[in-house]
């Protein structure tokens, strides 16, 4: 009686292993003229992405979806499409369960630019639980004459206020986003981080001490856009890492200071007045 037993639970256990699919479907979608930026979750972390807003046919709701296998996009143009949806299940792979798109018609391409596309499909959930806030309320100092005239200027030009956009940075400090108070993107990019000796950092920096003990000093480049080698009209920034001093935890979290030195900036601006130092510090909020 045992060996029956034991063969049709081999052959149960054979069949549960592998790839099965779960579900499949096919529909017709309406894919916009531009990609916005969305949140794909793969390999147990969520990950900032563009995606593409689609529309099923009878909706009137844009949606995300990362990629659709066999589709060649170009922007400028609103397209319509037969695809397939298959849901797979496989306990053998990091991600057991997952979804595939696949091009099966392309039923028309015109160039034309989408309506009412939505700015991102970001959730708020994210900013809240896997980001974390650039202080916009910064800190300065200044060393010239007529500070006045350089105070207002500090806190008015968006090139240091944010122009009164909330910035946030993910939680591994790879991707940044300006967004406004409906969490519309108005900028975002890729944060490039390099390590740096902190005694070429300007002396000014020492007026605007950070809080806690300094355990590493970087470089920080704040590239704008999608593309991650593209520094053009990138922000660089000097870090310091700091360990919390009113920290209780065993272990606390590393906090970065952002710094930067204005004075060339403020000396070619205001010729007529003799500045020494104009030094911003932002910190998390």
């Amino acid at each position: 009686m045992r060996k029956p037993f034991l063969f049709d639970y081999i052959s149960c256990q054979k069949e549960e292993e592998g790839r099965k699919i779960t579900g499949y479907e096919e529909y017709t979608i309406t894919v916009a003229s531009e990609k916005v930026p969305g949140l794909l979750f793969s390999s147990g972390d969520n990950h900032l992405s563009e995606v593409y807003a689609v529309m099923r046919e009878h909706s009137a709701v844009w949606e995300q979806l990362g990629s659709i296998k066999g589709f060649e996009y170009e922007p400028g143009y609103e397209y319509t499409l037969r695809i397939s949806e298959t849901n797979y299940l496989d306990h053998s792979m990091g991600d057991p369960a997952w979804t595939e798109y696949e091009l099966l018609k392309l039923i028309s391409k015109e160039e034309k630019t989408s309506d009412n596309v939505p700015n991102n499909f970001i959730p708020e959930w994210f900013y809240t639980e896997y980001c974390t806030g650039i202080d916009s309320e910064f800190r300065y100092y200044i060393d010239a004459e007529n500070k006045s005239v350089i105070e207002e200027d500090l806190n008015s030009n968006p090139m240091i206020t944010f122009g009164g956009l909330d910035c946030y940075m993910n939680n591994n400090w790879t991707r940044w986003l300006l967004v406004n108070e409906k969490k519309e993107i108005g900028m975002l990019g890729f944060i490039k981080k390099e390590s740096k000796e902190s005694a070429d950092f300007p002396e000014s920096y020492k007026n605007l001490k950070p809080e806690g003990t300094v355990t590493g000093a970087m470089e920080w480049t704040f590239i704008i856009g999608n593309d991650p080698e593209n520094e053009e009209n990138a922000i660089k920034y000097d870090v310091f890492i700091c360990t919390p001093s009113k920290s209780k935890s065993a272990d606390p979290t590393p906090v970065p200071y952002f710094y930067k030195d204005f004075t060339q900036y403020y000396q070619e601006k205001y010729p007529e007045y003799e500045i020494k130092n104009v030094v911003v510090c932002y910190n998390e909020k």
